[in-house]
């Protein structure tokens, strides 16, 4: 299954690349003969459409027939957006929403507390900043979060 996965990861990147858009996420699940292929994407800056979710389905399972990678009554196709309430993880994740309020939770405590909230104002390869009330700046290292979620 490694190997489909990768084969189908790699017509992902280059078809997603062209359209501006990238792969979150990508699972392979099933039998042989009924596999089902979960993908999620989105646009680097955030906000993919319905719309460009379904041109990315259809330019997907395409390629996957022409290449002969797949039979087309051998697997299923699901090709869908992260969501308002994807949690937020990783350094793309923070600085597509920088700017916005993010509520964090923490592995370890910091000022006490193992909740914050605030806007995200700085994103850097080891941590986030955000500031909280009055203007105050916290800085929280990545290595200690372990999830935010957009405040809505």
């Amino acid at each position: 299954m490694s190997e489909l996965k990768e084969q189908i990861e790699k017509l992902c990147l280059r078809i997603f690349e062209s359209a501006g858009s990238e792969l979150l996420d990508l699972k392979i699940t099933g039998p042989a003969h009924d596999i089902f292929i979960q993908v999620i994407a989105d646009k680097p800056s955030g906000g993919i459409s319905i719309g460009d979710c379904v041109i990315l389905n259809r330019l997907l399972k395409d390629a996957i027939e022409n290449e002969g990678i797949l039979e087309p009554q051998n697997f299923s196709l699901e090709l869908s957006s992260p969501g308002l309430d994807r949690p937020l993880v990783s350094f793309k994740d923070f600085k597509r929403v920088k700017g916005q309020e993010i509520h964090f939770w923490l592995n370890e405590s910091l000022e006490g507390k193992k909740e914050l909230q605030g806007v995200l104002t700085q994103v850097q390869e080891s941590a986030v900043t955000i500031e909280v009330l009055k203007g105050r700046q916290i800085v929280l290292p990545l290595s200690i979060i372990i999830k935010g979620m957009l405040v809505v």
